[in-house]
């Protein structure tokens, strides 16, 4: 009689709910909490107790109250919703929620469930939270196992497989409606930058080679205009040059010899191809003995005073460096003259020897000539 009492009481109190105008989803939800208790208490009072040894004596029953609630019931594919499903068990019983490991299944998981725990006195609430999406069309069934409660050595269960959702398709009613979009024009063609460019590129490089080839003229022109100093000009300015850095009166004497006499040797290589710089002082006079150009005797003073200066460090004194300076553009001097003079030499026996040789010439036309009207006359 209590249990009938119960589930007619359930069933109004749900008639009462669904008049007031609540959603669907909260009727079945308080009509689970309602009978669910009533069905696990009818259902442990058929079961005999494995502890008892009278099957005729009933064992008392857990406190279970479950409810479902699926968020929102109508969506499209592939939109997520969220089946909330709440458990009220004692404080020492253990629930094990379930999940859906098939990844092909219609209905899939976007999420790990999430499970809420609350107290209330000698019983707790335990709210798992499913994060889903359904990937078919029409009133599908989740598909979630039942979730399992351990109360002692009992295992009672809540199902779930009257939770369902309604999915609707994307699609229009009539497909034949659609009207394609019209054609797009074709991909404009992408001129490289080089293309558009090599106009300017031509001009610039035109201009360059202008450029250049004015340059090259310049510096041929340069070239062509600058005449090369004679060795004894370029020995007389170096000398002029040396005179105007004033060394003696700056305290370098020694310095001063040393470069007189670079400027001599540079010179003397100039002159007479055997003697380089690379010489020492015997033997560049061994080199020069026989060039009747060169005064060897002062040579060879000036260059054994200035070796002692320069690699002795032997004191000088501004009068004596002055001189020997003197004595290096005295022997330049000289051996330009030596020079000169037998270039004048040369010119001179060149000229005469052109000039004996016209005179032959001459003398043999005269010859000829003669010849030639002495046999006319004869004829």
């Amino acid at each position: 009689m209590s249990v009938r009492s119960g589930l007619r009481s359930a069933l109004l109190a749900s008639c009462r709910v669904a008049a007031s105008g609540r959603l669907r989803s909260t009727m079945r939800v308080s009509l689970a909490l309602a009978v669910a208790p009533l069905i696990a208490s009818g259902a442990a009072a058929q079961l005999p107790s494995a502890q008892s040894p009278s099957a005729l004596v009933p064992s008392p029953a857990p406190r279970l109250r479950a409810g479902t609630l699926v968020r929102p019931d109508t969506v499209h594919v592939g939109d997520p919703f969220v089946l909330v499903v709440s458990v009220e068990v004692p404080q020492n019983a253990r629930v094990e929620w379930p999940s859906i490991t098939d990844t092909a299944a219609v209905v899939g998981m976007r999420s790990p469930v999430r499970v809420r725990t609350t107290d209330r006195g000698p019983a707790r609430v335990e709210v798992a939270t499913y994060e889903l999406a359904a990937w078919d069309i029409g009133a599908l069934a989740i598909g979630l196992p039942d979730v399992q409660v351990h109360s002692g050595s009992r295992i009672l269960r809540v199902p779930l497989s009257a939770s369902r959702v309604i999915v609707k398709t994307v699609l229009p009613g009539d497909t034949t409606l659609h009207k394609p979009k019209p054609a797009k024009t074709l991909f404009p063609r992408v001129i490289p930058w080089w293309e558009r460019w090599w106009p300017a590129l031509a001009v610039v490089a035109a201009l360059l080679l202008l450029w250049w080839l004015w340059r090259h003229r310049r510096r041929a022109s340069a070239d062509q205009s600058r005449v090369p100093l004679d060795v004894y000009a370029r020995a007389m300015h170096d000398f002029d040059r040396l005179e105007r850095l004033s060394l003696v009166d700056a305290g370098e004497g020694g310095r001063y010899v040393a470069l007189a006499v670079e400027v001599l040797r540079t010179y003397l290589a100039a002159r007479v191809p055997a003697a380089t710089l690379s010489h020492t002082t015997h033997e560049l006079v061994v080199v020069m003995a026989d060039d009747i150009r060169v005064p060897i005797a002062q040579l060879l003073t000036l260059l054994e005073e200035s070796d002692g200066i320069k690699f002795a460090r032997r004191v000088v004194t501004p009068a004596r460096a002055r001189s020997l300076a003197g004595d290096a553009r005295a022997i330049v001097e000289q051996i330009e003259c030596a020079e000169q003079a037998r270039l004048a030499a040369i010119e001179a026996q060149r000229a005469a020897n052109e000039k004996a040789e016209r005179e032959a010439a001459a003398a043999q036309d005269d010859d000829a000539r003669r010849r030639s009207r002495s046999k006319s006359g004869v004829a």
